[in-house]
């Protein structure tokens, strides 16, 4: 992430945007997975320091700290003539810096060190559910098909709540239900079918349980994650990735 994503990020929140850069904004948010963690993580952090930093004469170190964050990221205007003289600095603007600063480390370390995000991993195979499907429903079959491939999982998945309501034990349909509502964030929902399928009898117990891991990763359960990832068995398809993701985490 660049400085300037940082300044675009509060002026979206200022309400400083134009009505176009508002829509362009959104449309970022919706096509970049980086941009919209980046912007999720700055709201967070800014809300809940505005919130809790005290009284200033009292955090005078934290102020020249915040000062000098504050010059790196958000004073880098191009100046003409006269230099105007400096502005008391504002409470939010301390809120905004930290912001900066702790976000900033975030990226540093998931860049540098051993972490590890959901998007490095969600990868999904391409699917063709009309290959299976009976002479009836291949129209709908067809439809889940282009939207799961397409990352559209918000259409995905109600196609796939339509197959379930006629075909509810089918394991593949149950399956890929899941994925859709871990990238929706419905974890809940996702992780109760993905149990049922990592305990059962099909060829997607081990897929299921590379899943829950994938779920609980990106909730940030890291400890949860690694119990899961030592329980998929050598032989399945996901074990190098997830041995891989073992090693970032544990």
């Amino acid at each position: 992430m660049e400085a300037q994503d940082y300044t675009l990020f509060e002026s979206y929140l200022s309400g400083d945007l134009s009505k176009e850069e508002q829509i362009a904004f959104k449309a970022r948010l919706d096509t970049d997975h980086a941009f919209k963690e980046a912007f999720t993580i700055y709201k967070e952090f800014s809300s809940n320091l505005e919130h809790s930093i005290g009284n200033e004469e009292k955090n005078a170190d934290f102020k020249a700290n915040l000062e000098a964050i504050s010059a790196k990221y958000f004073n880098k205007e191009t100046t003409t003539g006269n230099i105007e003289s400096k502005k008391t600095f504002s409470l939010y603007k301390y809120a905004i810096a930290a912001s900066v600063a702790l976000i900033m480390g975030f990226f540093v370390y998931n860049q540098f060190s051993g972490g590890a995000s959901y998007s490095d991993f969600n990868t999904h195979q391409t699917v063709d559910f009309s290959v299976r499907g009976s002479e009836g429903n291949v129209g709908l079959l067809i439809k889940t098909t282009k939207a799961f491939n397409n990352k559209e999982y918000e259409k995905a998945r109600t196609y796939l709540e339509e197959l379930l309501q006629d075909d509810p034990d089918n394991v593949e349909y149950n399956f890929y239900y899941a994925i859709t509502n871990i990238e929706l964030d419905n974890f809940a929902k996702a992780e109760t079918t993905l149990e049922i399928i990592s305990q059962g009898s099909s060829a997607y117990i081990n897929r299921a349980k590379w899943y829950l891991a994938l779920s609980k990763l990106k909730q940030d359960k890291n400890e949860a994650c690694i119990a899961i990832l030592k329980t998929i068995p050598a032989d399945a398809d996901d074990y190098s990735q997830a041995l891989t993701l073992l090693k970032k985490i544990e």
